[in-house]
């Protein structure tokens, strides 16, 4: 796996993740966050090796990277018991946030920034969706913040279910606008894909399915747009 791009490669520094080597291009301009990145990996004795352009390019899994690649070593996979546990500890409430049936990189990286900003305790993808460049890139580095997994929507749903965490589906049909409903307490929200609604069978497994009111011609929002807005709801409700 490669983090690309100075400031997400700079959060997984900042986020002692663990890193194999950081790859720069020959000549970069040692600008703030380069000279924090280089400081960094000094104090961790992380290696920093110089290449020409071409091979950052031939390199690279994500068109963009601005002269700066890290790759990551294998490390464990998060389980949802144990997310939850470490909740349970902090004395916090659970907030998630599932991404259903997303196919947009950068989509889910937006997503994944918004949670991270709002203090949200992990986002969870179905098992064949796993995190890349692009998202980590988009995400803006959050992803070296918050604990992402792996699960299936069914089996999350009986876990979190057991746990009496409230489930709430954002859709178009929902029978209430985000802002009158409850989002204060154990939550997790489920976002579902560019052109693909939540299902029937996933709404009727939720306690609530919600909705953001549209006024112009166009009749929907961009997917991370809409996780925000109830994301964010979350969090002024809780403030109040």
């Amino acid at each position: 796996m490669q983090i690309q791009g100075r400031n997400p490669v700079l959060e997984a520094l900042k986020a002692g993740m663990a890193i194999n080597r950081i790859v720069m291009k020959e000549g970069i301009e040692i600008d703030p966050k380069i000279s924090q990145i280089i400081e960094l990996a000094k104090e961790m004795s992380i290696t920093i090796v110089y290449k020409p352009k071409r091979y950052l390019q031939k390199l690279s899994e994500a068109p963009i990277h601005q002269g700066v690649i890290a790759t990551l070593a294998d490390v464990p996979k998060k389980d949802l018991n144990d997310l939850l546990e470490e909740i349970a500890a902090k004395g916090e409430e659970p907030f998630l946030i599932f991404i259903r049936d997303a196919q947009n990189e950068a989509n889910i990286g937006a997503i994944i920034r918004s949670a991270e900003a709002a203090g949200a305790h992990g986002v969870i993808l179905p098992p064949k969706l796993k995190l890349s460049p692009v998202m980590i890139r988009t995400s803006m580095g959050a992803t070296a913040h918050i604990p992402l997994l792996n699960v299936n929507l069914f089996q999350c749903l009986k876990s979190l279910r057991a746990e009496n965490i409230k489930i709430v589906g954002i859709e178009m049909n929902g029978t209430d606008y985000y802002y009158q409903a409850d989002l204060k307490g154990p939550l997790l929200l489920i976002i579902g894909g560019e052109d693909r609604s939540l299902s029937s069978e996933v709404q009727g497994k939720c306690d609530q399915v919600i909705k953001i009111p549209m006024k112009g011609k166009v009749n929907s929002l961009n997917m991370s747009v809409a996780a925000a807005i109830v994301i964010f709801d979350k969090l002024r409700q809780e403030s109040n």
